[in-house]
C-alpha cells in the first residue's frame, strides 16, 4: 500500500516464501492499522485518549500498546492499556489487528506477537467506559488478518515536520469530488468534497465535506470537479510545506461505479482544479489505479498544512 511497506515487502520476501503454506494471515503480517472514524481508549496512566481516524503503527511496550500515528514521530505515541492473552497463531513477526468488536459502540486493537502472546486495548466510538469488554476471537483474528487493504497512496508531498497528523476520508460509500482550502504563501488549510455512491444505481448523490484541518491563515476557497466528474489523480507542488496540489477529474461511470481512466495532463474541459498558491516544486502526475477514485488526504500539519498524501480506492472501501 505505501511505499515503505513496498520496501519492507522487498527486503523480507526470501523469508516470507519460507513460510508461505502457514496461511495468508502469517505471510501478510504488519503491525500498521486503521481506525475508520475516532475512537476513545484508556492510556497506561488511566485517562482518556482519542485517537482519530487515520492509519497506526501498533507495537508491545512491557504489558501496553504503543501506538504511533504512521505520519507522527516517537513523540506523537501513545501507550494504551492493554490485556495480555495468548494466541495459537504461527506468526514470523507481529501482527496488528483493528476491528469493531461484538458490541457496536466497541472497537479492539490487537497485536499479536510470534511468541504466542497477544495484546488486546478496547476502545469505544461514544467514550463511554463499560466493564466486562470480551477479546474478540481467535477465529475472528484469523479472518481479519486474512484481509489485503486495496488502497492506493501517493508518495509524500511536503516536509517531515508538523504538530499532528490528520486523515481526510470521504468514507465507504463516497468518493471525493473536490477541495475547500486556505492559502496565503503556503497552503494554510486543507478539506475534501465527498459525494455519496447511491449502491443501487451508482448515481452521485448527496455532498458533504470532512476538515478543513490546518491553520487559521490564508484566504478560504472552494474548488471541485464539474457536476458528474470525481477526483482520479493529482500533481503536488512542495517545498518544505504544501503549497498546492491540482487534483485531476475524471467523468464517473455510474454502471461501473468506477471514474472513466484517464491519464489527460491537459487541463482542459474542467478536467483539473487546482488548491493552494504558487510556488513549490511540481511532481509528477499520479493517477488512481483502474477502477479505483480519490478518496482522502492524509499527513501532518501545524500552522500550515507540512505534508500530504492523495489515498485512491473502490467507491465501497
Amino acid at each position: 500500500m505505501r511505499t515503505r511497506r513496498r520496501a519492507m515487502f522487498l527486503l523480507t520476501a526470501v523469508a516470507f516464501l519460507s513460510f508461505f503454506t502457514l496461511g495468508i494471515g502469517t505471510a501478510f503480517a504488519d503491525t500498521t492499522i486503521t481506525l475508520d472514524q475516532p475512537v476513545h481508549f484508556t492510556t497506561a496512566a488511566g485517562s482518556d485518549v482519542v485517537l482519530d481516524a487515520g492509519d497506526y503503527e501498533v507495537n508491545a511496550a512491557d504489558e501496553w500498546l504503543r501506538v504511533t500515528p504512521s505520519e507522527g514521530q516517537a513523540v506523537d505515541a501513545v501507550l494504551l492499556e492493554a490485556q495480555v492473552a495468548r494466541h495459537e497463531e504461527e506468526l514470523k513477526a507481529p501482527l496488528g489487528v483493528s476491528a469493531q468488536g461484538e458490541s457496536p459502540d466497541t472497537h479492539h486493537l490487537a497485536l499479536l506477537l510470534p511468541n504466542g502472546k497477544r495484546l488486546e486495548a478496547v476502545g469505544s466510538y461514544s467514550g463511554i467506559r463499560s466493564r466486562g469488554f470480551s477479546l474478540l476471537t481467535l477465529q475472528r483474528l484469523r479472518t481479519l488478518s486474512s484481509t489485503t487493504n486495496t488502497e492506493f497512496s501517493t508518495p509524500r508531498f511536503g516536509g517531515s515536520g508538523g504538530t499532528g497528523s490528520y486523515n481526510l476520508d470521504c468514507g465507504s460509500g463516497s468518493v471525493m469530488v473536490g477541495g475547500i482550502y486556505k492559502a496565503g504563501m503556503w497552503l494554510d488549510a486543507i478539506g475534501v468534497i465527498c459525494q455519496r455512491v447511491n449502491a443501487q444505481t451508482g448515481a452521485l448523490e448527496g455532498e458533504f465535506t470532512r476538515g478543513p484541518v490546518g491553520g487559521s491563515g490564508g484566504i478560504a476557497r472552494t474548488k471541485r470537479c464539474r457536476q458528474g466528474r470525481v477526483v482520479q489523480g493529482i500533481m503536488g507542488y512542495s517545498g518544505q510545506f504544501v503549497h498546492a496540489v491540482s487534483l485531476r477529474c475524471s467523468s464517473w461511470d455510474t454502471s461501473k461505479k468506477a471514474p472513466i481512466f484517464s491519464t489527460s495532463n491537459r487541463c482542459i474541459e474542467d478536467r483539473c482544479t487546482f488548491l493552494g498558491s504558487s510556488g513549490g516544486s511540481g511532481s509528477d502526475n499520479f493517477y488512481c489505479p483502474s477502477g479505483k477514485v480519490g478518496k482522502a488526504f492524509r499527513g501532518r500539519k501545524g500552522s500550515y498544512i507540512d505534508s500530504l498524501r492523495f489515498v485512491c480506492d473502490f467507491w465501497n472501501k
